[in-house]
Order: structure tokens, then sequence, then C-alpha cells
């Protein structure tokens, strides 16, 4: 089992900070706002790549370009566009292989078919950028009242038209997955699609609490009412042997995640 960690997961340290807890770990996702402001303070690429030989691990993810697919179209060439090419960038310098986006958080009437279209228009134009590398895309659905593609269920449909791209896929992230209440049994289709699965736990009771400022309501994997055995036993039976990277979202997260996780004994 390859096993990653996000660096949301201790997101109050440093990238070379944060390369160092996860020495365990096969792989780590990395935030390109905080690479960005990183590598505009004096970190440099050579310094990364000497970090991840030096700790025998490879950066799998950057996230995320993020409201791409609803935006104005001025706003998607002037300012979406840009920050693609900047995260592909990196991407290359750093030889990381996927880049995760997300769906716009819109709260209008907007007709589903509509939302559908206009975020699969936005999809070809990204895929007309990274045809010339060797970079995959992999859209990540949000299971939030406020985000235009909630389910899993939506993004198959969305993700349909590009069915025989190999560099267009799923990032599947349990907390939202174990949000949406959907059968692992959709994975079986699209399983050679999925290029990243990211592991967080839920408590129902707990997301309909009100959030206090600063508190996550991911828990670690485990920790909530996600059924991980039963879902990674089932992926593993659709043949998923790309990473499993964790995500907990604790600023001051006190965590062995390596040892907790594997304590688990799911992951053998």
């Amino acid at each position: 089992m390859l096993l990653g960690l996000n660096q949301n997961s201790y997101e109050n340290l440093s990238i070379i900070e944060f390369i160092k807890k996860a020495k365990r770990f096969q792989g780590i996702e990395l935030d390109f706002k905080k690479l960005k402001n990183e590598l505009s303070n004096n970190l440099t690429f050579k310094t990364l790549l000497d970090y991840f030989e030096m700790y025998n691990t490879k950066l799998i993810n950057i996230f995320q370009l993020e409201d791409f697919s609803l935006c104005s179209e001025k706003d998607f060439k002037k300012i979406k566009i840009p920050i693609l090419k900047k995260i592909l960038y990196y991407s290359y310098k750093l030889e990381c292989d996927l880049v995760t986006i997300a769906p716009s958080f819109e709260s209008r009437d907007i007709p589903k078919w509509r939302i559908i279209r206009k975020t699969e228009k936005r999809i070809q134009e990204i895929m007309r950028i990274i045809k010339e590398t060797d970079v995959k895309i992999g859209f990540e659905f949000i299971n939030h009242p406020d985000s235009s593609i909630q389910t899993l269920s939506e993004t198959k449909e969305l993700l349909d038209l590009f069915i025989s791209n190999a560099n267009v896929g799923y990032v599947i992230d349990t907390y939202y997955l174990g949000k949406s209440k959907e059968d692992f049994g959709k994975i079986k289709d699209i399983s050679d699609a999925i290029f990243l699965i990211q592991l967080s736990d839920f408590s129902q009771k707990l997301e309909e609490t009100e959030a206090i400022d600063g508190e996550s309501k991911r828990l670690f994997p485990g920790d909530g009412e996600f059924d991980f055995k039963e879902f990674i036993n089932t992926i593993k039976s659709y043949r998923y042997k790309r990473f499993y990277s964790i995500e907990i979202d604790h600023s001051e997260n006190e965590y062995d995640c390596y040892k907790k996780f594997k304590n688990m004994n799911i992951s053998n």
C-alpha cells in the first residue's frame, strides 16, 4: 500500500519541516499557495529535490486549482490559467505528475446540466494547456452545500466525456465520499481513472454542530463513521494500486500519523 501525507495535516509547519515530519511516508502532497510563498522566500527547487532524496519521498500531488469551473471568462483567462501554468511549472521542476483541480462554489440557482456543461468546457481548455506535458489532472468533488459538484455521481457524469483521456481522472477524498453516503460500488468502473485517494474520516454529529474558529471537522481515518476496512478492501478488489494519502487538516496535529494508521491493521 503506497501511503502519502497531505500538507494540510501539519499546516503550521514549513515545507522542509513537513518533509521531515513525513519521513516514513512514501509520498507527500503540497499546497500550491504555500509552495509559491516559500519559493518566493529563498526556498529553491534544488533544496526541495535534495530533501525528497534525503528522506526517500516524492511529491505525489500539488493541490489545487480552485474555483475554475464557474468563474467569469475574464477571470478564467486572466487569473486561473496563469495559476495553472505556474502549478505546471512547479510540477515539472519538482518531478510531480499530478495536479488537483476543484469546482467552484456557487450559491446561485444554476441548473445542474449547465454546471456540468460549463465545467466540461473548462476542463477541455485545461487539457489543451497540459497536452504537451506528462501531468495528470485529478478532479476532486467537494461535498459542501455551496459546491457546484458535490458527489461522485455528479463527477462521473462530468468526466464521462473524458473517459478516453488518460490524463484526466479522479481524486477521491473519503471525507467527502463519506458525507455524500454513496455506495463504494460506484467506484468499480472508474478505478483505472482514480489518481489519488485521500483518507479522512467524518462524524455526522460533528457535521451538524456549528464550527468553532479554527476547528476542523476532519477526523483521523478510523476515528469517525467511515468504514475504511470495507472501503480499502473494495478498492483493492478493483485493482487500485496508486497512492492513498492521509489528510486531516489539524493545525496543531500531535499524531504520529504513520504509526496510528498502521495500527489500524487495514493497510496490508
